[in-house]
């Protein structure tokens, strides 16, 4: 629809001299504009009289502030790196490395280059035809509304995780982010990349927080089998590393009752595309590394917030040993030769100076294997954290072990068919 601006002014007027009763709605379904612009023009009318409002300072005249076709080619050429994205990706990502980059400069000049509002940029991509990958939601009042719940105070109170599946690469492999955000600001603590949702995410993801911040008061996640056990009694082994350090774990009963973590993640996925792009990153190890020294930080001064209070509730780790906490531990009686089985491994327990120290065969132990290190192995029993010696060349082929139980399935087999036949010639003897 065409803008009918003296329409709109007219009733405009009228509305603010008391003459109609007609609400900024109706006005922008008669003249076209928008009701944001209706109430702008409301506030000038006070000022200035109609007529003056309808001739424009520059008329027959472009305006200063307009782009000239050097510059929309400019970043025509400069949207073609980035095939699929947000209007307001693309115009941080414009401003950041054009704009305010010192070395591209000369070409800000150049082409006369400038700062553009959001706005310029929605023009653009509907003139030009470019589809932004997010839709934003058109709320309806039959739509179930869920009360908006109060962020926590300080940081450190509440701790939220998730585990997203994406094709971060878009080469058409998944890899889970794991991701942490405080529920006092939004920000994000850490994020860690695995082929899968899994313990070794889990423990990368709270090493991170824990060493960085300190120790949270709760963590807040879903029902993943990860952190959550059927059997309400038990523990997981990264239910149990948190509980040892004094942290609650708190299970969310739906996906709405964590929907700040699921917003932040719909935010990486929509921005960090482009971002691994923009910024050259190519494996998931440059990833995990650039992703917790640099790229939380760039996001968090975008979309984190303050806290209601400034204390924290994080408590620092001090003297706290992070190599006691992660690790798998488990039940393992003493074998035959003073040793232990773990994973189809054999190892002897050692004291301090690196001697074999013997247990009773059949002492129950507690064994630590460490989570990040699996060949790191020691035995804990009556307060004393002993080290221990991988047997070399005592590791069970799990294909030959198979193997076997095939050919003994086999000898049996044959066996019986021996039996039978001796108890058929018995019978035909008698």
């Amino acid at each position: 629809m065409q803008k009918d601006k003296e329409q709109a002014l007219n009733l405009l007027k009228q509305k603010v001299n008391g003459e109609i009763k007609i609400t900024y709605r109706e006005i922008s379904r008669k003249t076209g504009y928008q009701e944001r612009q209706l109430i702008r023009l409301s506030q000038q009318i006070e000022k200035k009289d109609i007529s003056s409002l309808l001739v424009h300072g520059l008329s027959n005249k472009p305006s200063n502030n307009s782009a000239s076709p050097q510059e929309i080619e400019y970043i025509k050429n400069f949207k073609k790196k980035y095939p699929s994205i947000t209007i307001s990706q693309f115009r941080d990502i414009y401003h950041e490395d054009i704009i305010w980059n010192k070395e591209k400069q000369e070409d800000v000049k150049k082409y006369n280059l400038k700062l553009r509002s959001k706005s310029f940029f929605q023009l653009l991509f509907k003139k030009e035809g470019w589809k932004s990958p997010v839709k934003h939601k058109c709320f309806k009042g039959d739509k179930t509304n869920h009360p908006l719940r109060d962020p926590s105070p300080r940081r450190g109170i509440l701790i939220m995780v998730d585990g997203t599946p994406h094709d971060w690469f878009q080469n058409g492999k998944n890899f889970s982010l794991h991701l942490a955000i405080d529920d006092a600001t939004g920000e994000i603590l850490a994020g860690w990349f695995m082929p899968t949702e899994c313990m070794l995410g889990y423990c990368h993801l709270f090493k991170i927080i824990f060493e960085k911040y300190g120790i949270p008061m709760a963590v807040y996640s879903d029902k993943t089998t990860i952190l959550w056990n059927k059997e309400h009694e038990k523990l997981t082994q990264v239910g149990r590393m948190l509980d040892e350090l004094g942290i609650e774990l708190i299970y969310a009963g739906s996906p709405e009752a964590k929907g700040k973590i699921e917003k932040m993640n719909e935010t990486i996925q929509n921005r960090l595309l482009n971002d691994i792009i923009r910024f050259n990153i190519k494996t998931y190890d440059e990833l995990n590394e650039w992703f917790n020294s640099f790229y939380i930080d760039y996001i968090n001064k975008k979309f984190a917030y303050n806290p209601k209070e400034e204390d924290s509730e994080f408590i620092p780790l001090d003297n706290t040993d992070l190599s006691k906490i992660f690790c798998i531990k488990a039940e393992r009686k003493i074998l035959n030769g003073n040793m232990i089985s773990i994973n189809n491994e054999y190892y002897i327990p050692i004291d301090d100076n690196g001697n074999d120290y013997v247990f009773y065969k059949g002492t129950v132990v507690e064994v630590w294997q460490d989570v990040f290190n699996s060949n790191l192995v020691r035995i804990f029993k009556n307060n004393k954290i002993y080290g221990t010696r991988h047997i070399e060349g005592h590791r069970i082929d799990l294909n030959k072990k198979e193997q076997k139980r095939i050919d003994n399935q086999k000898m049996l087999e044959q066996v019986l068919r021996e039996r039978d036949e001796r108890l058929k010639a018995r019978a035909k003897r008698s």
